[in-house]
């Protein structure tokens, strides 16, 4: 893998991650070392109730491209991206999950495709190991995505990478899982590309996905229904 000269920042939300964080922050490691020029992690804990914060700050004590961010309330997911995005110095802008659920060398793929009016997002293989029901309301949402905003994407909930200029520029507002279709369809309505690669889903070693709690699932309800009437 050779270096590029992009300086990529990247937000880790975690809410209860204590046995997946610290292995999925240093697979970020490795990965973006070898990847890219320059990196902050971001690691934002969302008022964990175990040792997630405790794991979080030692990391960040060891290592200064590590920052931390603590919410004292749960805010939700979109408003930790929407947090550490506030504080990000690089170029470029990301997240990587605290479950661990994705290959940090997804990122790395995306890195030669950037540039400054382009959006870099990737979608999972048909056979990913995901349960059915959880592929079967991934369809369902992109469907009623692609429907509502006039899009045709694979998927939307994929590791994306943005220039930071750009979701600067626009107002973000969802607390959920919506974050990431905000994110890409007001990169799109002021004219960036996108571009989807597709990539393996590793799944996770320890405990099991918050996106299809009643909470995750009302909040993104509501997130869809604002974006849409913006």
């Amino acid at each position: 893998m050779s270096k590029r000269a992009i300086n990529l920042s990247v937000c880790v939300p975690a809410f209860n991650e204590e046995e997946n964080i610290e292995e999925a922050v240093n697979d970020l490691m490795d990965v973006l070392t070898e990847a890219v020029a320059m990196f902050e992690i971001i690691i934002v804990d969302d008022a964990s109730v175990d040792s997630t914060l405790r794991i979080a700050t030692k990391l960040s004590e060891n290592n200064k491209q590590i920052k931390v961010i603590r919410h004292i309330k749960n805010q939700g997911i979109g408003t930790s991206y929407r947090d550490a995005l506030a504080v990000a110095e690089y170029e470029y802008f990301t997240w990587f999950p605290s479950d661990h659920e994705n290959y940090a060398k997804e990122l790395a793929d995306c890195v030669p495709y950037l540039k400054n009016d382009r959006v870099v997002t990737s979608h999972h293989l048909e056979h990913d190991g995901r349960p059915g029901f959880r592929k079967m309301i991934s369809r369902l949402y992109t469907w009623i995505l692609n429907k509502s905003f006039g899009m045709d994407l694979k998927y939307y909930n994929g590791l994306t990478v943005f220039p930071v200029k750009v979701l600067k520029s626009v107002s973000l507002a969802a607390k959920g899982f919506a974050f990431s279709a905000e994110s890409i369809i007001h990169s799109v309505r002021i004219g960036c590309e996108v571009v989807e690669l597709s990539a393996p889903l590793r799944g996770r070693n320890s405990g099991k996905s918050k996106a299809l709690s009643l909470t995750s699932i009302l909040r993104m309800c509501k997130d869809i229904s604002y974006i849409y009437k913006k």
